[in-house]
């Protein structure tokens, strides 16, 4: 009798440690070919030059890619998707900032059918409803009638992205950035975005992605946008140590040289 509860209690040992193991794996990244790992290499590495120089031939040769990789993979990869949607993301910002509305209207939707397809593949990944939140907000650019409903979905979505991965340090810039640039009377502004940015900043500090598939992008733009903020704040000397960081980070980024160069010629005036 006591031999057969022993065996019992080791069976359901056995039984648990299994169902534990099983789950792991489940949560597991799928193994890869080598080949879509250089591709995917090569996509981000456009994507990043796109972001750079801000010339939108490199970002649309890496949503190109990104697009024959997700039609390579049957499975319907959630990380394929995000992809395809953050180089939508890109492009609609670049056209944004050249008063494209068209452009903006279009990689906006775009870029949120890959988003619901990502969230669709792997809810439990919240950086695709943080972007999709973003995205609501140029939504919001383009249709201002319909701010109020446009801006509770945004909201809507942050707070998912959050609950389900509140230390992603990508999730926390983009909640800062969109505080960053929204009006100080619906809740904006720098103060209010420093919190989510200075966490930012902090959590790309500790991150070590190894794994090629997974995201790693922003870290040079948190200290960038920490600076925006500092310098909307007219603390000047912070500002510029946080560009100057984002430099070290990468020597190529644009927008940190742009950002350093104005705080440094109206230093000069004065």
């Amino acid at each position: 009798m006591k031999r057969n509860l022993i065996a019992k209690c080791i069976a359901l040992c056995l039984f648990i440690m299994l169902g534990y193991a099983s789950s792991l794996l489940a949560q597991r990244t799928p193994d890869i070919d080598q080949n879509i790992i250089e591709k995917i290499k090569e996509a981000k590495s456009k994507l990043q030059k796109g972001l750079d120089t801000w010339k939108p031939e490199f970002l649309k040769n890496a949503r190109d890619i990104f697009l024959n990789l997700l039609v390579k993979e049957k499975g319907g990869n959630a990380y394929f998707f995000y992809y395809v949607a953050l180089c939508d993301y890109r492009l609609a910002t670049y056209y944004f900032t050249s008063n494209n509305m068209k452009e903006v209207e279009r990689f906006t939707g775009e870029g949120q059918k890959y988003l619901e397809k990502a969230m669709e593949a792997d809810p439990s990944f919240g950086e695709p409803y943080a972007l999709y939140a973003t995205l609501l907000g140029y939504e919001i650019a383009l249709h201002r009638e319909r701010a109020m409903a446009l801006g509770a979905k945004s909201y809507e979505y942050l707070a998912k992205a959050f609950e389900k991965n509140p230390d992603n340090p990508r999730i926390n810039l983009l909640k800062g950035t969109s505080i960053l640039f929204t009006p100080e009377v619906y809740g904006g502004g720098a103060d209010n975005a420093l919190e989510f940015l200075e966490k930012s900043v902090s959590l790309f500090e500790k991150e070590n992605i190894k794994n090629s598939l997974k995201p790693s992008w922003g870290r040079e733009e948190a200290y960038t946008f920490l600076g925006m903020a500092y310098a909307q704040k007219k603390e000047y000397d912070k500002a510029t140590g946080f560009f100057k960081k984002a430099l070290e980070i990468n020597p190529n980024f644009g927008m940190a040289a742009i950002e350093l160069d104005k705080i440094e010629k109206n230093m000069q005036k004065k």
